[in-house]
């Protein structure tokens, strides 16, 4: 028997990419899933995808409303409660620091940080009072190595670890288990969805991202990250190797990324 069989999984940013294909993986691992993004429609074609549709539940939400999180937090225990919440909904950058208005910068730490840890605190008493729960927070190799153009989605993945960290710190002992992943390039429309400096969609496609890992081969390891209780992973394809030389060495892995922005300085 699957080990998500008859668990209930909540997913953000399931409409398309990564959150879809994870979808698609816990249904057929026997799970049912909650599926949540802005666009109805583009959830209920992820239903379909499903295995057993009738099953998925489709629950629209703007992860930034936090009035409709705490409502769509108390639908959710209504129906039973989350053994699972996949962190997933987010947006992308694609500018240079000196090209980018602030009011980019406040956007991506809206979607991708301040609504994470929103959608958290909620989620969290009702995990702790049923005695356990998983909480899966999809972040990047950008959360630990800040590349050209993406500055600012940078640093709304790397405040996530910090985020994550101290709450494993501290809910550990409650049952409550924490996992961030970090996905490299992956094969989805994140760069066409991604902010351009005047806060416009770049709505261009990054060669990186066509030629990186599928989004339902990074769904399967992120299954078994889960299975295997990890507290932080790394998937993808060469890129993975920039979180190591940060560590060790730091001089190479700067040289590096400035030869990458040098033989392409207008984005």
């Amino acid at each position: 028997m699957s080990d998500f069989n008859n668990k209930v999984v909540w997913i953000t940013g399931a409409s398309s990419g990564i959150g879809r294909a994870l979808a698609i993986a816990f249904s057929h691992a026997g799970a049912k899933c909650i599926l949540s993004a802005r666009n109805t429609s583009a959830l209920e074609e992820t239903q379909r995808m499903c295995t057993n549709p009738d099953k998925q539940v489709v629950l629209q939400l703007d992860v930034t409303d936090e009035q409709r999180v705490e409502y769509a937090v108390r639908e959710v225990v209504d129906l039973g409660g989350v053994d699972i919440l996949i962190n997933n909904a987010g947006v992308s950058q694609r500018s240079t620091v000196e090209k980018t208005d602030m009011s980019v910068y406040r956007s991506l730490m809206e979607v991708n940080y301040f609504a994470v840890v929103k959608l958290t605190k909620t989620i969290l008493p009702h995990m702790i009072k049923q005695g356990q729960g998983s909480i899966v927070t999809i972040s990047s190799i950008a959360g630990k190595v800040g590349p050209p153009y993406r500055a600012g989605y940078a640093a709304s993945k790397h405040a996530l670890h910090g985020f994550f960290d101290s709450l494993r710190a501290e809910t550990s002992h409650k049952g409550i288990r924490s996992l961030v992943v970090c996905p490299g390039y992956i094969n989805t429309p994140i760069a066409h969805n991604a902010l351009a400096g005047d806060g416009e969609k770049y709505n261009k496609r990054d060669a990186e991202n066509a030629n990186g890992l599928d989004a339902n081969d990074l769904a399967q390891r992120i299954l078994k990250a889960i299975k295997k209780k990890k507290t932080e992973v790394y998937f993808g394809k060469f890129e993975v190797n920039a979180v190591r030389l940060k560590r060790f060495l730091p001089g190479i892995l700067t040289k590096m990324l400035s030869k990458k922005f040098l033989e392409d300085p207008e984005k």
